[in-house]
């Protein structure tokens, strides 16, 4: 009874382990050679499993992609939300989005090739609607995540004023979190240790001044 049990488990088990070997060689593949060139060939070879395998578990190139940025994503945004939650959101707001930004920066450390596999995917102007529509998707997760934030930073100011400022500087505080990403790739160690805390200063003077000159 407990062999007959047991076979599926086991089976489970090793198809689990196999497709997570291959989405982490899909993600090492293509954060380093972009989509087009990390080919089945070369996640094959990187995962050490057949290219039937890779195709048994995620149908088409486009399939495993998918499969990796929403696994990445999930981890990512798990991370971030674990992180910040621990720290705490505070009643000022340069406290609340500080905390936010080195929640994030903590994240963006521990999960470089899913955000390096972002930004050259956005760069590379796919065609191909399924990599189109995950690269949508996530990117629009963290634009939310950052709308949700400056909400809750400046909610002392009242829900309406809360949402003003949130609506008007969402969109920057986004563009300052890729440039910060960005800079960190190609300045790698160069860079200020009170980044999210500048980061965070900026938002916040940038928020204040809606409230104290509203259009």
């Amino acid at each position: 009874m407990s062999t007959t049990t047991g076979r599926p488990n086991k089976r489970r088990e090793l198809g689990d382990k196999s497709r997570s070997e291959i989405l982490d060689a899909a993600l090492a593949a293509m954060s380093t050679y972009g989509y087009e060139g990390a080919t089945v060939a070369k996640i094959a070879s990187e995962s050490g499993l057949p290219a039937s395998s890779i195709y048994w578990h995620f149908g088409s190139k486009a399939g495993i992609l998918a499969a990796v940025m929403e696994r990445g994503a999930i981890e990512f945004f798990a991370e971030y939300d674990r992180d910040f939650a621990r720290d705490g959101a505070a009643d000022d707001p340069r406290a609340t989005l500080e905390a936010a930004f080195a929640a994030s920066q903590r994240a963006v450390e521990n999960h470089p090739e899913f955000l390096r596999l972002m930004i050259l995917l956005g760069l590379s102007g796919q065609h191909d609607e399924k990599v189109a529509e995950v690269v949508r998707e996530t990117s629009q997760r963290g634009h939310d995540s950052l709308h949700a934030l400056i909400v809750s930073a400046f909610r002392g100011y009242g829900p309406d004023e809360a949402l003003r400022i949130a609506d008007s500087l969402v969109d920057v505080a986004q563009a300052n979190f890729d440039g910060a990403f960005l800079a960190s790739q190609l300045r790698a160690g160069d860079l200020r240790a009170d980044l999210p805390a500048r980061l965070a200063e900026t938002i916040y003077r940038l928020g204040i001044a809606l409230i104290e000159h509203p259009e």
